[in-house]
């Protein structure tokens, strides 16, 4: 899932940091990320699990690494987390510069997991590459542009997982958003617990994805995954880069213009 600043919303970047922030632009991003199990976000990889074991997917083994962004690598069953949600003046700098801070809520950083999760489902049992599945989500091979996609909100026919209608933006998405809805725990509406067949239930072509997915699943949930690797791309352990240069890079500004002009 990457994110990018076009150059016509660089305006927002001349928003003043603080002192402690801009000290951390000059350090590199490797030796402000610290281990994923001192993060704090056990608690929260240890509910991905076990919805992922209430739901059957026994053999499944997600890795979590610190990342520059969220996302899972091609063919990986690893989940990359964003960095910057480590550290307090880290989500002061991505809220600056980017505008939003992603997962920076309980809520919203468990419907990150569960998205990711679905393409680790994916890539470990080779879902994408399924008659049926293509059938029902469509081609997987299509050109990857979320940015030239136009997303309509509350679209009928697909579920609201992430914000901004993100399932509308490829059939890879539309099933991790797919397989989010479907494993999160049924949520609690008037006091009540409500579930996804229930939400949807006047949303055909949506609910039934939903029907695919939780049949899928089953039919998988007593199979071991095929080999694949936990590959972990753009780690953010081994990002000698500083910070100042990887909000360059990812705002597509030069090194020497805004971000420079705050220090």
């Amino acid at each position: 899932m990457k994110q990018i600043v076009p150059k016509k919303d660089a305006k927002r970047l001349h928003t003043p940091l603080s002192l402690s922030c801009r000290r951390l632009l000059s350090k590199s991003v490797s030796a402000l990320t610290p281990p994923i199990h001192a993060s704090g976000f056990d608690d929260r990889f240890d509910q991905l699990d076990a919805e992922l074991h209430v739901k059957g997917l026994i053999h499944l083994q997600i890795e979590k690494y610190f990342g520059d962004e969220w996302f899972c690598p091609s063919r990986s069953t690893a989940i990359a987390v964003p960095f910057w949600l480590t550290d307090k003046r880290l989500m002061q700098i991505e809220r600056t510069l980017v505008g939003c801070v992603e997962g920076e809520t309980e809520d919203e950083f468990m419907r990150l997991l569960r998205h990711e999760a679905g393409h680790c489902v994916d890539h470990a049992y080779r879902l994408s590459k399924r008659a049926d599945w293509r059938r029902v989500f469509g081609d997987p091979s299509i050109d990857y542009d979320p940015d030239a996609v136009t997303t309509i909100s509350g679209h009928p026919d697909f579920v609201e997982n992430l914000s901004g209608g993100y399932a509308q933006t490829h059939p890879e998405e539309d099933f991790a958003e797919t397989f989010a809805v479907w494993l999160a725990p049924p949520i609690v509406r008037r006091g009540r617990f409500t579930h996804w067949k229930y939400i949807y239930r006047n949303r055909p072509i949506a609910l039934k994805k939903l029907l695919f997915v939780d049949q899928l699943m089953q039919e998988i949930c007593d199979q071991k995954p095929k080999k694949i690797t936990n590959q972990k791309i753009c780690n953010a352990r081994r990002m000698r880069r500083s910070l100042k240069s990887y909000y360059s890079s990812r705002l597509r500004l030069g090194a020497s213009t805004v971000i420079l002009h705050q220090l």
